[in-house]
């Protein structure tokens, strides 16, 4: 098979200041220069550290990593933004990228001349791009701002407008970054599926996201970069396992150093435990799941309100179990202790999940501990029952399986 992008002990590294520079540091170093002094040395930045990899054509490809793992600098280099200090980066075919807001148009232009300079940059005639047009502004949804130069576009208009670009004009390779994430949640949604289309089109697509539900929806297969090096490369699922698996543990260091927070309230771990009581990493779908709250009180509190919610990477949980709908707020809490928090028969199909939560004051007023994302966990397991599904689970976006059953009338053979 023929591959689409190819990178071959590729490095970038970027000279950066001194360490220390002030106005002072700049009449030191002129000084300096007058009677011959050398100048301190320069930072340099590492941003990809003898990186290879290829993807094939047709293959969903995921970049994974912390900010600062160069994620966005592959693209780049793949784009042709910037170029590589040392190594070789091939890429074949026609290359659609949205890896900043506002990446590809002229801001002098208006919406609909950036339309037609975008597919000229491309190697599309002037009748091609008119073919595609009615459809790119369908897509990006911006009314009439189309007939005003784009640096009078918010930043939200700009993001529709260049992916609208980047996924219409019949890429070969289809390289985005992170940035469909300053876009509405609809807007999100289409951008992941118009991507998932691609990919059924045999494109090529290489997807930067800290959005662990979209890599496992859309891509095969994915490469784990930290500091500039690959230190995983396969099936996009279990490169996420990997990356998740080293969040979680820089997670609970940063809990282990946080101070008691806001009320003299602190959640200072979560566990997850099976329906033995027993420890576990991973959830199994259909059973039981009890999330543990280990907490720390310097104080008294008076009817604390725990909550408890379920996320898959979108806008707000998708479950939410709180203590001010059900009243069972304790009378109070004081010292080390924890709060359970039992889902029966866990309605979750296999993938990566967010654990949120937080702590009101007993009026429901105000917090005692911030709203927040306290770890990853995941879904692991087959789903009982002898449909597709319980094979593949990537048929649908939808993470909860809720009980229900069927049924037949009329002309129905079972």
């Amino acid at each position: 098979m023929t591959d689409a992008v190819v990178f071959e002990n590729v490095s970038k590294r970027f000279r950066g200041g001194q360490a220390y520079r002030a106005l002072r540091d700049d009449i030191v170093g002129a000084l300096g220069r007058v009677v011959g002094l050398k100048r301190g040395s320069e930072q340099v930045v590492r941003a990809l550290d003898d990186v290879s990899f290829s993807i094939p054509e047709g293959q969903s490809f995921a970049l994974l990593g912390p900010n600062g793992a160069g994620k966005t600098t592959a693209l780049k280099v793949a784009s042709r933004i910037t170029y590589p200090t040392s190594g070789r980066v091939r890429v074949r075919g026609r290359v659609g990228a949205l890896i900043e807001v506002g990446t590809g148009m002229h801001p002098e232009l208006t919406g609909r001349e950036n339309v037609d300079l975008y597919g000229r940059i491309l190697g599309l005639s002037r009748r091609d791009v008119r073919s595609r047009f009615d459809e790119i502004v369908e897509f990006a949804d911006i009314g009439g701002a189309l007939e005003q130069p784009v640096k009078q576009f918010s930043s939200g208009m700009q993001l529709r407008l260049g992916f609208a670009l980047a996924a219409h004009l019949e890429p070969d390779v289809l390289l985005v970054d992170e940035a469909i994430a300053v876009g509405d949640a609809g807007f999100q949604y289409r951008c992941v599926e118009r991507m998932r289309e691609l990919v059924q089109e045999g494109r090529t697509l290489v997807f930067v996201s800290h959005n662990m539900s979209a890599i496992e929806s859309l891509c095969e297969r994915g490469v784990l970069l930290d500091h500039g090096r690959i230190t995983a490369d396969g099936p996009a699922r279990d490169v996420v396992r990997d990356y998740l698996r080293q969040v979680e543990a820089s997670l609970v260091e940063e809990d282990a150093a946080r101070s008691v927070t806001g009320g003299g309230l602190a959640i200072v771990d979560v566990t997850l435990h099976d329906e033995s009581g027993g420890r576990v990493e991973e959830a199994a779908p259909g059973r039981p799941l009890t999330v543990r709250l280990h907490f720390h009180a310097s104080s008294p509190i008076d009817e604390p309100i725990f909550e408890v919610g379920l996320n898959d990477g979108r806008i707000g949980p998708f479950a939410l179990a709180s203590m001010l709908i059900d009243g069972q707020a304790p009378r109070s809490i004081s010292g080390e202790g924890y709060v359970d928090c039992t889902f029966a028969d866990l309605p979750l199909l296999p993938r990566v999940y967010e654990l949120w939560g937080g702590v009101r004051h007993g009026a429901g007023f105000g917090d005692l501990v911030d709203w927040q994302r306290l770890r990853f966990f995941r879904v692991a397991g087959e789903v009982d029952g002898g449909g597709p599904a319980a094979v593949s689970h990537s048929l649908s976006n939808a993470p909860v399986r809720l009980p229900y059953r069927w049924g037949f009338g009329g002309g129905v053979s079972n």
